[in-house]
């Protein structure tokens, strides 16, 4: 894997601000299209000529999966996206624990998410009952992703995004001198979250399977490593999403298969209904 290493900067250092990101949501609700200093005057999200804040907050967005953007001579045009929509009618604010995840489910993502929030679940998230170093870590990075830059570029944005910022609330790992991933486990309140992260992802990265077995949900779609859940908990929610309907379980075969009963896209109104 060859990441373009100005891929790796879209950040430009900030990290993701839950203010200046439902403010990015809230712009897009109207479809605005305008420079990065309108975008600024209109928000507040700092700016300069060369670096500044609007930026990186619209292709977090983008990257979170809330909202789609095109750049032509200097402007923006940003619009919603379907889950945006949702997010924007239901948590325009991003005050839901349930936003938060569904913003880290889309940032990690394995096709589409930020290249190194993505590598951090996907290709260096080595287990639950281990813990590495940051130089190891940082090094395996660096061969996987062919580039040679810092520690401090590579991962310090991410770092600080789950110690003490974005998803902070997430309690998703620990990561100070080492790291380690923690277990979670189910929430009942995310089921159709977790529905939906399955079978999007699914749909992107095995689109041409009608069924998926245990070991595709584990291995290539990444599913336990994404919410924290270990094997047992993993069954736990595919048992809830049987008993809604969503899935159904062929445990005669080994491994056992899950077939989907659900577009991807039905699952979106349901995100949030199981708020208390």
């Amino acid at each position: 894997m060859i990441i373009n290493r100005s891929k790796l900067k879209f950040h430009e250092t900030f990290q993701p601000e839950v203010n200046y990101i439902a403010k990015v949501l809230s712009l897009a609700s109207n479809n605005f299209t305008g420079s990065k200093f309108d975008v600024s005057e209109v928000t507040g999200i700092p700016t300069g000529m060369q670096k500044g804040k609007v930026e990186p907050s619209i292709k977090y967005a983008n990257y979170m999966g809330l909202v789609s953007y095109s750049y032509n001579k200097g402007e923006y045009s940003l619009e919603l996206t379907s889950i945006g929509k949702e997010v924007f009618q239901q948590d325009k604010y991003l005050h839901e624990s349930i936003t938060i995840w569904l913003c880290h489910y889309f940032i990690t993502h394995t096709k589409y998410g930020a290249p190194q929030w993505s590598y951090l679940v996907h290709s260096g998230h080595l287990g639950f009952i281990n813990e590495e170093s940051s130089d190891f870590f940082h090094a395996q990075a660096l061969k996987t992703l062919s580039v040679d830059i810092s520690f401090e570029e590579l991962f310090g944005v991410v770092r600080r995004s789950y110690m003490d910022g974005f998803f902070n609330s997430l309690d998703f790992i620990d990561w100070t001198t080492c790291i380690k991933f923690k277990e979670i486990t189910e929430n009942q309140e995310l089921t159709y979250l977790y529905a939906y992260a399955i079978l999007n992802s699914w749909d992107s990265v095995l689109p041409d399977n009608i069924e998926i077995t245990i070991l595709d949900l584990q291995n290539t779609i990444g599913f336990g490593k994404i919410f924290g859940l270990n094997d047992e908990e993993i069954e736990f929610v595919l048992e809830s999403l049987s008993e809604e309907g969503i899935i159904s379980v062929n445990r005669q075969l080994y491994p056992p298969t899950i077939i989907r009963t659900y577009q991807t896209s039905a699952l979106i109104p349901l995100l949030y209904s199981k708020l208390l």
